[in-house]
């Protein structure tokens, strides 16, 4: 029995018994009637835990009194520490987590190319995504990429651009509140583009290799990630350049850039 109770992680797993040390901590010198009353526990199991506890010398009891030894106050101090350790481990985990799903990396390997060369870069892409999506008889409305209709003009692709780079510098001007609209951000405004804007090609480049049915669900997919992709990227870009938190510039895309994409694209294809 006395190895059972000198294992560190058999006491640790009995919550009532690290509780009680912490009371002690706490209150200093207590009455097991009053641990029993704060802890709401039958008399019985308190005296048991208790017991437990001063066969391992992490308490001194004196008649109905009790208090906690300097080994209770190390073995209470090692638990504070390996759950600050899982919670720091847990916390850093979450942190890599949310890199990956904003596309952090992407960004910060991004604008290591200057932003200069950036926009370059960016505009050459978007630019032949555009010329793709017109030889393949698609226009692009905000963020979603549709089989062009007779009553659709050609121009409503480049007004699209147009209104996502507007949309975006209002977003970081007005509702960010920052006034510098330098190369930087206009750079990473584009580069945010790019997911969209590769739809085309890669609808031109797996449609004649690709069976009907499954070619419409991949197509269904590309819609939904690909600008699901532009709106982190740019939120990721404006909250970097901003000081904001992500969430903002990401809610405020939506609303302003996603949802009249899909409103649109529901009321052309209901």
């Amino acid at each position: 029995m006395g190895r059972e109770f000198d294992d560190f992680s058999n006491i640790l797993m009995r919550p009532r018994r690290v509780q009680i040390l912490r009371l002690l901590i706490e209150q200093g010198t207590m009455k097991i009637s009053d641990i029993r009353r704060i802890l709401n526990a039958p008399a019985s199991s308190v005296y048991y835990d208790i017991e437990i506890l001063r066969a391992n010398g992490l308490v001194i009891k004196d008649g109905s009194y009790v208090k906690i030894t300097s080994k209770g106050r190390e073995l209470v101090e090692r638990l504070d520490g390996i759950l600050g350790s899982m919670q720091e481990s847990r916390r850093s985990r979450t942190e890599e987590l949310a890199d990956i799903l904003l596309m952090r990396p992407i960004v910060i390997s991004i604008y290591r190319l200057g932003p200069a060369m950036v926009f370059l870069y960016s505009v050459i892409i978007i630019v032949l995504g555009l010329v793709m999506a017109f030889m393949q008889g698609y226009e692009l409305m905000l963020l979603v990429f549709v089989e062009g209709i007779s009553f659709m003009p050609v121009s409503i692709t480049v007004i699209s651009v147009l209104a996502y780079v507007g949309i975006a510098l209002f977003i970081y001007k007005y509702l960010l509140g920052n006034e510098i609209i330098d190369l930087r951000l206009l750079s990473g405004v584009f580069a945010s583009l790019i997911p969209t804007s590769i739809y085309p090609t890669i609808m031109a480049l797996i449609t004649p290799w690709i069976p009907p049915l499954p070619l419409s669900i991949i197509d269904a997919l590309l819609k939904a990630l690909l600008p699901l992709a532009s709106l982190i990227i740019l939120a990721t870009v404006l909250s970097m350049l901003s000081g904001k938190p992500m969430e903002y510039s990401l809610l405020f895309e939506t609303l302003l850039l996603l949802i009249p994409s899909v409103i649109i694209y529901i009321a052309i294809f209901r």
